[in-house]
């Protein structure tokens, strides 16, 4: 008896195991399956555009990062992060910027946990802790770092902190480590990609780890890595998809010896390895950015049906909801798809005649940029653009 219970617990464990195997996606980066997509109303509903308020105390050159929690959206221009309500009005700013105790040189990463108006800051060696009210943000603490994170991530739901470094360089011991907001590290993941610079020439890239929240979850995608796992609540890595480069992406072998750039030919040594360089993801869609041999390419992967779908990295979406740019995702937060643009290049837009004889899917909307157009100066702060995409 004791034996047949063994045997029904053992296949019980065998089946799990199975579902979760059958369960990690696996998308083939350069194959896509489904047609080229060309107009945003294929993955999208609707499309708002919020010029953010231009004020002394809000000047914006580009937006580095963008987050949204609680009504707000928390914008980080590298030296400052800007706070602005949910119509675009600005409400208040960090910009602790200088070399004192309580100061930045420069903001690395940040993070908001809005459920306890807490926000982290992230620089060089030091994380800051904030707390923020209706007038501001109020500092609580810091801690000195004994080495130099590149992204910080609230763990979702709980108040430790996920520090994610750079692997591109192959010094770094760990790919991630986990804190407590004392400073307690509670885990450590190695990085399985460490490498010995035989090269003088070291390249930098935007995209070392790929971090991505959504709907509760956390993901992360190494650098070198084709795989996306989840971060669990026990502080287990679950792969959860496999981004199949076909073995075309960049090695340790090749960064440990980069060979000096052409410069008759101004072609980059790594022109020839296949680079994911964004992965953003919604309920329904996967969307990845990658580089191959000078191009660039974006795909949508469907997770209703299981296709991905290709649109130019270059031309991007076609807005046909509105008329207004063309569109290329920028981030996501909290289900919704994010893009910006400067003010200068919006105005050219609106008055050109391509958007006057643009034949949109919502009239209304393009009324709307019609007017906007209007009140928006070009040196004006940069536009959200804010898209709701389908279910």
């Amino acid at each position: 008896m004791k034996y047949l219970a063994f045997i029904i617990l053992a296949m019980f464990f065998c089946s799990c195991h199975s579902k979760d195997n059958q369960a990690i996606k696996t998308i083939d980066v350069q194959s896509p399956t489904g047609p080229e997509i060309k107009n945003l109303s294929e993955i999208a509903t609707d499309i708002q555009y919020i010029p953010l308020e231009t004020t002394p105390d809000a000047l914006m050159k580009f937006v580095n990062y963008l987050k949204t929690a609680n009504d707000k959206f928390y914008i980080n221009t590298v030296l400052e992060l800007l706070c602005f309500d949910k119509s675009g009005r600005f409400l208040y700013k960090l910009d602790q910027q200088g070399r004192g105790p309580n100061e930045y040189i420069y903001l690395s990463d940040y993070d908001i946990r809005p459920e306890k108006n807490q926000i982290i800051v992230l620089t060089r060696d030091k994380l800051f802790f904030y707390n923020e009210t209706d007038t501001g943000f109020i500092l609580l603490k810091h801690l000195n770092l004994k080495t130099q994170p590149r992204y910080c991530d609230f763990l979702p739901g709980q108040d430790n902190i996920l520090l994610s470094f750079t692997a591109s360089t192959g010094e770094n011991k760990y790919q991630c480590v986990c804190i407590s907001p004392e400073g307690d590290t509670l885990f450590k993941r190695p990085n399985f990609y460490k490498f010995t610079r035989n090269s003088k020439v070291q390249m930098g890239f935007s995209s070392d780890n790929i971090i991505n929240k959504n709907d509760g979850i956390i993901r992360i995608k190494g650098f070198l890595s084709d795989t996306m796992f989840t971060i669990s609540r026990d502080h287990e890595f679950i792969p959860y998809m496999i981004l199949n480069t076909g073995g075309k992406s960049l090695t340790t072998n090749f960064l440990a010896n980069v060979p000096m750039p052409d410069m008759n030919s101004g072609t980059s040594p790594v022109a020839g390895f296949l680079q994911i360089s964004e992965v953003l993801e919604v309920e329904r869609y996967l969307f990845y950015k990658y580089s191959y041999q000078k191009s660039v390419n974006w795909v949508a992967y469907d997770k209703n049906n299981g296709q991905s779908h290709p649109f130019d990295g270059k031309s991007l979406l076609k807005d046909d909801i509105s008329g207004g740019l063309n569109i290329e995702p920028k981030f996501v937060c909290n289900g919704m798809i994010y893009s910006w643009t400067d003010a200068l290049s919006f105005k050219n837009h609106m008055s050109g005649v391509e958007f006057r004889n643009a034949e949109v899917k919502n009239p209304n909307r393009k009324s709307e940029l019609e007017k906007l157009a209007e009140s928006v100066k070009e040196d004006d702060n940069h536009l959200l653009i804010v898209i709701t995409p389908k279910k």
